[in-house]
């Protein structure tokens, strides 16, 4: 609700702007005519009168039909109208519009309003991952044009998109992103805000004493030209922070002062909120007079905002009918002239057009007739030339694709075994193995190379399909439990070497659909990475959950974790991302890729959680295969050698 001084300075504005409408009409002046539209639709806006304001913008959108400049700037202005309203589709609709005129016109200032104003109706909906797409696309138009204020603004919806997400960690970047470039260009309005959203995160964290230090820094830097809403509004929910903290002096006093603000602003539902909370508290600290007198002022003012909305809605409805009116009359009046001046254009036009017509007829059908046969020619032509470039562009891209992928897989899948071979050599060398021991690792050694060779005569079988036009996936019916405890057999010897210990919490066959290879090489580089980062003394788990349709596999290991702008960066996808692992082990920073690349050609997908210095979790899905007796053709994986350690006994064979 708006102050009762501004809201009579825009219902003067508003009969203003209707009078040069009809002045606008009778003239003929379009440009007047549509500006008028556009000052009586912000005015209207202002009084929150809506239907109003779209009814106008509608007008000025109509008006300027003939002027792309003109209607790119109508667009949002009703694309906001809708929205205030209620109609988010329609609002979408227009914004979507208006997007696409901006962009033909290279108009980038106006792109990022509208990229903003889609961020604020996706957030009204809910639907916070399209919010935070749009804030983000704004934010790069905002750094293109070097506009610190708006990069500031955009650093806060999308912590705010975030914070909705539950995403908490990365709002609070974004927001002390936000809070920083204020404070450099000394915006205490931003600051404010900024120090707001920080208190709205702590307080869904419960961590209501530090939500309640952050809003007082909040209120300490709002300007005292500050909007009385804003000021009313950090200090209801200080209150409430000091409340539930058993503070109730402090937060008595901070409704009190909300009660101040609210009152500037007029709004009767701000205010009515207010004095049901301070009616609350008092009845709370037992002080049953003054809770009584509290609780009267609330439902006065629930009354007083009923009124005031039907008294709004009758004058709304009064004006938009009294403007009609006045234009059906203009129209009446004006309408016999346009017609019989139409009329005469009209006939004018017709003898003109009877006697040029049959002489461009005749030319106009052989022209076309000759041109037609020429250009079937000439597509019949390009057509058969664009289909052999497509198809030798397609052929190179496979095979480039190919290439590449074999090269990563293999450079990842020799490493484990080519390791395991060098520290069985030097222990030789060393003279430090017993007979018993050096028949077990020999043995498990040759089980690791020959799970390499069957690993390279699959990759080069796979790359020769790609080659020949074929998807290379073959999904099949197999167990990832023993998939695991084949991996686990081929990394045993470096994690006995890391002194890392390898568990399994799987209790159950765990029987998917998917391809063996790809997934064998899924899981080699999950736990791969995880004995990778893993110090001495630390644990790798593996543990699967059956979901509706598919199984969800869990590799968790107790290492270094990933820092967040390296979860960034595999998060992004953008550039290959490796660091060296707790023994300087190198990589090529293609293992996550290749597993989100292969995990989405079987249906699957790719998630991991991490803590720096507490350890990582990475999670996939694979489609559960149906549940019915094996056929005799499914494949058997190996399992462990017979020499291989026994598992725990709380450890899935």
């Amino acid at each position: 609700m708006l102050p009762e001084y501004r809201r009579t300075y825009q219902l003067a504005l508003l009969r203003q702007a209707t009078q040069q409408i009809l002045q606008a009409r009778q003239q003929l002046d379009t440009v007047q005519w549509m500006q008028a539209h556009v000052v009586a639709g912000q005015a209207s806006q202002r009084l929150r009168r809506y239907g109003s304001a779209v009814y106008h913008f509608r007008r000025a959108l109509q008006l300027s039909s003939k002027n792309t400049r003109w209607q790119a700037s109508a667009l949002p202005l009703l694309g906001k109208a809708l929205y205030y309203q209620g109609d988010t589709g329609n609002a979408r609709q227009v914004y979507q519009r208006a997007l696409a005129m901006y962009q033909h016109q290279h108009n980038l200032l106006g792109k990022g309003e509208v990229y903003q104003q889609l961020g604020e109706l996706y957030g009204s909906e809910n639907k916070w991952r399209r919010a935070q797409g749009s804030q983000e696309q704004a934010l790069e138009v905002w750094r293109a044009a070097h506009d610190s204020a708006k990069i500031a603004e955009a650093f806060h919806h999308i912590g705010m998109a975030h914070q909705h997400q539950r995403q908490y960690s990365r709002a609070l970047y974004y927001l002390q992103q936000s809070q920083a470039i204020a404070l450099q260009l000394h915006d205490s309005v931003r600051v404010g805000e900024a120090l707001r959203s920080i208190g709205q995160i702590y307080q869904d964290f419960g961590n209501f004493e530090t939500a309640a230090v952050f809003y007082t820094r909040a209120l300490e830097n709002l300007p005292r030209a500050a909007s009385p809403t804003v000021r009313a509004n950090t200090l209801w929910v200080l209150a409430a922070m000091q409340d539930s903290l058993g503070q109730h002096r402090p937060a008595q006093a901070a409704l009190h002062q909300a009660l101040v603000a609210a009152q500037q602003t007029g709004s009767s539902i701000l205010l009515s909120g207010i004095y049901f909370s301070l009616a609350d508290l008092y009845q709370r600290n037992r002080q049953p007079s003054a809770a009584l007198r509290a609780l009267r002022r609330y439902v006065a003012l629930q009354d007083s905002a009923l009124a005031e909305q039907r008294e709004n809605q009758i004058a709304e409805l009064r004006l938009r009918y009294e403007s009609e009116k006045k234009e059906r009359e203009i129209q009446l009046l004006t309408k016999d002239q346009q017609l019989q001046q139409a009329n005469l254009r009209r006939q004018k036009l017709l003898g003109n057009l009877l006697a040029a017509g049959a002489v461009l007829l005749l030319i106009t059908v052989a022209a076309l007739y000759r041109g037609r046969k020429q250009q079937e020619n000439i597509n019949q032509i390009l057509t058969q030339k664009n289909a052999a470039i497509s198809q030798q562009k397609e052929k190179l891209d496979r095979l480039n694709q190919t290439k590449n992928t074999l090269f990563s897989v293999i450079s990842h899948d020799l490493r484990s075994p080519l390791s395991s071979l060098y520290s069985l050599l030097s222990l030789i060398s060393l003279g430090a193995l017993p007979p018993a021991r050096l028949a077990a690792h020999t043995a498990r050694l040759s089980q690791t190379l020959d799970s390499t060779s069957r690993l390279l005569d699959n990759l080069l079988n796979w790359s020769a399909s790609q080659m020949q036009g074929d998807s290379g996936t073959k999904p099949e019916r197999l167990r990832l439990d023993i998939l695991i405890e084949e991996v686990f057999s081929q990394i045993a010897d470096e994690a006995e070497r890391k002194e890392v210990q390898l568990l399994s919490e799987i209790l159950e066959p765990c029987s998917a659909r998917a391809d063996l290879n790809m997934t064998r090489l899924i899981l080699r580089n999950l736990l791969g990475n995880a004995l990778k980062f893993t110090s001495a003394g630390g644990c790798i788990t593996v543990s699967a959950r059956r979901l509706a349709t598919s199984w969800e596999v869990s590799v968790r290991d107790t290492g270094v974790g990933i820092s967040p702008a390296g979860q960034h960066k595999i998060l992004e996808q953008t550039e290959s991302y490796s660091t060296p692992g707790t023994d300087h082990e190198k990589g090529v920073g293609l293992g996550l890729r290749l597993c989100k690349e292969f995990l989405e050609l079987n249906n699957g997908e790719l998630s991991f959680e991490s803590t720096v210095g507490k350890g990582t979790t990475f999670r996939f899905t694979l489609p559960a295969a149906e549940s019915k007796t094996p056929k005799l053709s499914m494949r058997v994986l190996p399992q462990d050698d017979a020499d291989a350690p026994p598992a725990p006994a709380s450890v899935a064979g």
